[in-house]
């Protein structure tokens, strides 16, 4: 049987739930109640964490789920993305393991920058997109704006199969370090 991936917080109609070996979580299935111990892709809602936050209605379930998704990705391991500029990862104190990505590389259709938290994997080589952005985020409806391309959903999946020590050889992921111990 092959190993899943639980893909949490996607919006009902996510390419995640066309992709095999995923399991989705929307909003009716609330990532509250994941209990699994598979590694995690997690797209929590950002408004609560956004350099814009004090628009939005406050939220503290909401607010919350950016940890617990955050703490699920700690014990299982996982990738957790979260938009440019949100204070999520100062929060948390993982600011210096981030990465900054522009969603554009990936066929969005505006210039998104995005950062990307990884723990027990670790990204891999990806198709960057050099084609003329000619979209606004601001200009976008809020549904169009959170929604994740098929390529960047493929590549995240495949960034946790091949670097996850559930899907290889824990001893080409943490070279160094004594099995023999185990």
């Amino acid at each position: 049987m092959e190993t899943s991936i639980a893909v949490l917080c996607v919006n009902a109609r996510s390419v995640y739930k066309k992709i095999s070996g995923v399991e989705c979580w929307d909003e009716k299935r609330d990532a509250y109640n994941y209990a699994g111990q598979s590694p995690i892709i997690a797209h929590p809602p950002c408004a609560q964490w956004s350099r814009l936050n004090h628009f939005a209605h406050k939220n503290e379930k909401e607010k919350g789920l950016a940890l617990h998704c955050f703490n699920l990705i700690q014990k299982y391991g996982g990738i957790l993305e979260h938009p440019a500029g949100s204070k999520f990862f100062k929060a948390v104190g993982v600011m210096h393991q981030v990465i900054s990505i522009d969603q554009h590389w990936f066929g969005y259709p505006a210039r998104k920058r995005t950062y990307l938290y990884f723990n027990m994997c670790k990204p891999v080589a990806f198709p960057l997109n050099f084609n003329a952005v000619e979209k606004k985020v601001n200009d976008m409806s809020g549904s169009t704006r959170s929604k994740t391309t098929q390529v960047m959903a493929e590549w995240l999946i495949k960034c946790i199969r091949e670097t996850h020590p559930q899907f290889t050889n824990p001893r080409d992921y943490y070279p160094g370090y004594n099995f023999n111990d185990l």
